[in-house]
């Protein structure tokens, strides 16, 4: 596969997992699931060709909001459907605060994403038993008398053996986040 085209198909992928919140984003500010599409069709248009030209897009989310605002306050410039100019303070005002809004979802979205990422490389890294333990309480939702009798172990040995593992998982996640932090 070429850069090119890996670069598409890595935008292409960033695009779809984050269509929910632009589509929220433009149909919030539009009202007219049509006009609404055709924008989110021409933001990606518009991606694709960016990402085709080698531009490095460093928050694509942010990056397709704001083509998507150019082209809402177009929609509107053009449709006349606003009684407030395009281009005046009170909209550019309103704009801004609806980015904002979405600026920090996307930072919550992503901050979710890297817990869950640390979290599924700390439970990889525990022993097979402890794993086990793990899935028999979280993904066969089995209760701890339910584990005792499966792993031959006392109610208590169960019940303190998940309160070490969720905190030494808590306390993994933590630093597996921390060193991200570092490392970016």
């Amino acid at each position: 596969m070429s850069v090119e085209s890996h670069a598409i198909h890595k935008a292409a992928a960033e695009f779809i997992r984050d269509r929910h919140l632009l589509g929220a984003f433009v149909n919030g500010l539009l009202r007219d699931a049509h006009a609404a599409e055709d924008i989110l069709q021409e933001v990606w248009a518009l991606l694709s060709l960016e990402v085709d030209k080698g531009a490095e897009i460093l928050n694509q989310a942010a990056w397709c909001r704001g083509v998507a605002r150019n082209l809402i306050r177009r929609h509107w410039e053009k449709k006349q459907q606003t009684t407030i100019l395009a281009g005046s303070d009170v909209l550019e005002n309103f704009l801004c605060r609806v980015e904002q809004s979405f600026a920090r979802a996307d930072t919550q979205e992503h901050f979710a994403s890297a817990r869950l990422a640390a979290l599924d490389q700390c439970v990889a890294s525990l022993p097979e038993r402890s794993r086990k333990l793990l899935s028999l309480k979280y993904t066969q939702r089995a209760t701890l008398g339910q584990i005792a009798c499966e792993t031959g172990q006392s109610f208590e040995a169960v019940k303190k053996a998940l309160i070490r593992l969720r905190a030494a998982l808590l306390e993994c996640v933590r630093r597996r986040l921390s060193q991200e932090e570092w490392n970016t």
